[in-house]
């Protein structure tokens, strides 16, 4: 079989890739509807907790996101795969958005501002990449 080739849905690796994916899915929604659960699960309880340990949970967010990125370059996928992969990924943005606009308000429109020009310029890098694509 040629490595190069897509992963087969009736090849197990395909099914354990779907398993790491649905369970971070799963991992991601717990934390938006039962926080509090979650981040005991996580390790590191939030009521009374210090912040610095969401800092670092962020900040590896953010490294494995930019790394995914470049590992994809790396690879040579092809524009549509990596449009595919920025379009999905503008969500962590709009998150962000949204979380700092839940916590904080308009009190930092500079955040808000970094959070919604990011989605905006992965939405338009992404669609620039498919319609390259074609």
């Amino acid at each position: 079989m040629d490595p190069n080739t897509h992963l087969n849905p009736k090849a197990v690796s395909f099914w354990l890739v779907i398993l790491i994916a649905v369970g971070i899915i799963f991992i991601g929604m717990r934390f938006l509807v039962m926080p509090l659960p979650a981040a005991a699960a996580f390790g590191v309880p939030a009521e009374g907790t210090r912040p610095l340990a969401y800092l670092w949970a962020k900040g590896t967010r953010d490294i494995v996101s930019g790394l995914l990125v470049i590992a994809l370059l790396w690879l040579r996928v092809r524009r549509r795969v990596l449009a595919a992969f920025i379009g999905v990924a503008t969500l962590i943005p709009i998150g962000d958005f949204i979380n700092v606009y839940l916590n904080v308000g308009v009190d930092n429109p500079i955040a808000l501002g970094v959070h919604s020009g990011t989605a905006v310029f992965m939405l338009i890098l992404a669609a620039f990449l498919w319609k390259q694509s074609r």
